[in-house]
């Protein structure tokens, strides 16, 4: 497939939002001394409360053994406690220490600049947010299916998609 104009201008734009997203996360992560993954995991955790590793990969998008290496990293740090299942020892279940549950509010206190220029240019273009929520929820419905996009609105304060209305797919 040839690339055409069109694709060549959203692959490098679209690369370019996504490493400003990806500099925020990584240097908002350092300033409290965890990795940027080991941050997306807290996050994760803390939006469900208690969840076992397998959840983790598939809501994080990662591979079962790269969140292991994630777990041990934060264990270590004393920011997640693991525990099995009683019935089945084969499941460990994470959950956030007291450690970890105030790394990962203070983590919450960070800025993002690329959030502050979206908020700025949707005060100027009227139903831009609601249509940039929207494109990105189809695209992440199309690539990482329902259960992806079911946690990301449920674990949000204020989901402007509900699953619900018709003509989501």
């Amino acid at each position: 497939m040839k690339v055409s104009h069109e694709d060549h201008l959203l692959l490098n734009y679209i690369r370019g939002i996504g490493k400003v997203l990806e500099e925020e996360w990584q240097v908002n992560a350092h300033t409290i001394g965890i990795t940027s993954a080991e941050q997306h995991v807290m996050w994760i955790v803390h939006t469900k409360g208690k969840i076992s590793v397998s959840e983790i990969a598939r809501i994080g998008l990662w591979d079962r053994s790269t969140v292991m290496q994630m777990i041990k990293r934060l264990s270590k740090k004393n920011l997640i406690h693991l525990s099995k299942d009683k019935k089945d020892l084969r499941l460990t279940y994470v959950s956030l220490t007291e450690e970890g549950k105030k790394k990962r509010d203070e983590s919450e206190k960070k800025d993002f600049k690329l959030f502050e220029f979206i908020k700025a240019y949707s005060e100027e273009n009227e139903g831009f947010i609601e249509e940039l929520i929207h494109f990105h929820r189809e695209a992440n419905l199309q690539f990482h299916g329902r259960d992806f996009v079911e946690w990301v609105e449920s674990s949000s304060n204020e989901s402007f998609l509900s699953l619900e209305k018709g003509k989501h797919t």
